[in-house]
């Protein structure tokens, strides 16, 4: 079994592949630096145990991070009590063309939707990821990375509202309101956000679209994705799991 970790700003989220069969098993805790490498071990182990699996279970390990500070200690587990080798999704290591500047710059999780993307769909596409922030990733009709554009997260940007007012309460973004029109200062907040988002969501992959010489359809991904696409005219699917099969494809692809 594969063992896939997406290392996010806000959450850590892993899924247990097991070969031609699929997620086996999925878990998410929130992303921070641990004591030691037998903390993160320990904590591994009781979600594996949740699932009936066991450390011996897992024959590797493929991982997507953006936070560095976070990554050594998962590496430290895979090599010493996992498997010999740990496999960490970079510009180096996912096997698609890059068209940027600086290609080293962008985030091994938008590199890794970018893969399964293309592995799924085989097509011109726009991948939005709503997690801590929104990215919008091109993808040409030949696999090739465009690149794309980011904005603040729903949740970043709700968090940074309720600091930075005195007034304004903090509101969860789980229940829309019913109407644009806000008709108190909690459903006029929630309006701005979900509706806004979603308006900034089509708007964006319009723009996009058209500097595309091929565009065919806009997926969705990340936790927020199903608040925010419901509202949204533009997407049509949503992909929760597209990081986590990124990093499976990126195994099977790297390591035979």
């Amino acid at each position: 079994m594969i063992l896939a970790v997406d290392i996010g700003n806000t959450s850590t989220v892993c899924g247990v592949f097991e070969e031609d069969k699929g997620l086996r098993a999925i878990f998410s805790f929130k992303t921070q630096e641990c004591v030691s490498p037998e903390e993160l071990l320990l904590k591994l182990k009781g979600f594996l145990e949740l699932y009936s699996l066991t450390l011996r279970d897992i024959k590797g390990v493929c991982i997507a991070c953006v936070v560095p500070p976070v990554l050594n200690w998962w590496i430290e587990v895979g090599k010493r009590w996992l498997v010999r080798e740990v496999l960490v999704a970079s510009a180096e290591t996912v096997p698609i063309k890059i068209d940027l500047k600086y290609p080293a710059e962008v985030g091994a999780d938008r590199l890794i939707n970018a893969l399964a993307a293309w592995e799924k769909y085989r097509s011109g596409l726009i991948i939005v990821d709503f997690g801590t922030a929104t990215t919008f990733d091109c993808i040409s009709e030949d696999g090739v990375y465009l690149g794309g554009a980011i904005a603040p997260g729903p949740g970043t940007s709700a968090e940074a509202l309720f600091r930075k007012t005195a007034k304004l309460p903090r509101v969860e973004l789980e229940n829309p309101p019913e109407s644009a029109i806000g008709k108190d200062t909690i459903s006029a907040i929630k309006s701005g956000f979900v509706y806004g988002f979603a308006s900034l969501t089509d708007g964006m992959i319009e723009r996009l679209s058209k500097e595309m010489s091929s565009f065919t359809q806009a997926i969705a991904t990340g936790g927020l994705a199903s608040i925010i696409v419901p509202y949204c005219t533009k997407i049509k699917k949503v992909e929760p799991y597209l990081t986590l099969e990124g990093l499976y494809f990126l195994w099977k692809r790297v390591k035979p």
